[in-house]
């Protein structure tokens, strides 16, 4: 009876959550898995050497989101190369996700747990559409405009305008897909989240994020536990339309760090004003 029970395919996730939620076994779970695995011990090498963290898990997979890619497809269509950023890449399935959808795009594929890029570069090279392989460029780093900073080159040759943006020689899409949460938010739910991921730790790194965006490129953001319409940086985008895309469930937080009465949120897919020049939008 309880092995019937345990190969149950509901009761296996009840039971997890369940477990999850006693604070002391979870920490004493993800430091044996953290010292036990080669991405968990790059996630501590990654934080002792002050990246900026988010997610501490890594899970991810090929094509995990069809309708976001499908509508960001269809934008840069016309594209002859269109330049994409997948941010918080984790194992590179994102990347290889993107080559496929996009084979003639330029992607930069950009995560902070060096394993984990590691693993990224084996990924693309076993499952990337060839040529498309070639054109997805790594970097271990916990900012977005990394590799945009690489390819300058000499110290001085700086792209970006007197707003701080990298305007035309931004990317056309960014991808932060289940980048910007804590899984201990979806188990524990605390009224306030200040002490696992405040919501200032989100608004600056949207912020930076869209720092990077060129002007008339998409932000497509996922499984964060904020609304990006509560930023200050919202202001320079319109949401549009992902037919397909399942609304995501909560908890989210607000500005002030509180539980959100809403359960779920349907706007993932942002474009940026293209009359953005200098950090401002024109009247």
């Amino acid at each position: 009876m309880v092995a019937a029970r345990l190969r149950d395919p509901v009761m296996i996730p009840a039971l997890r959550n369940r477990l999850k939620r006693v604070v002391p076994l979870v920490a004493v779970v993800r430091v044996v898995r953290a010292l036990a695995t080669p991405l968990g011990r790059g996630w501590l090498r990654a934080g002792r050497a002050g990246a900026g963290l988010f997610q501490p898990a890594t899970v991810t997979r090929l094509d995990r989101h069809p309708p976001l890619f499908a509508v960001v497809t269809a934008r840069l269509a016309d594209r002859a190369a269109p330049r994409l950023l997948s941010f918080g890449c984790s194992t590179g399935e994102e990347a290889v996700t993107l080559a496929r959808y996009l084979p003639h795009a330029r992607i930069d594929a950009i995560d902070a747990n060096p394993a984990c890029i590691v693993r990224a570069r084996h990924t693309a090279a076993r499952l990337a559409p060839r040529p498309a392989s070639g054109r997805i460029d790594f970097a271990c780093a916990d900012t977005p405009d990394a590799l945009v900073v690489r390819r300058q080159g000499a110290p001085g040759n700086d792209a970006r305008n007197d707003a701080g943006d990298y305007g035309a020689e931004g990317y056309d899409a960014v991808f932060c897909l289940s980048v910007l949460r804590h899984g201990d938010l979806d188990v524990l739910r605390p009224e306030a989240c200040t002490g696992l991921l405040p919501f200032a730790r989100f608004a600056a790194a949207v912020a930076a994020l869209d720092r990077c965006v060129a002007p008339g490129g998409m932000l497509i953001l996922w499984g964060c536990h904020f609304r990006f319409t509560d930023t200050a940086t919202a202001s320079r985008y319109r949401v549009i339309a992902t037919p397909g895309a399942r609304p995501q469930p909560g908890p989210f937080y607000g500005p002030d760090d509180r539980m959100l009465p809403e359960g779920a949120y349907a706007a993932f897919v942002f474009v940026k004003d293209a009359a953005v020049t200098a950090g401002t939008i024109a009247a």
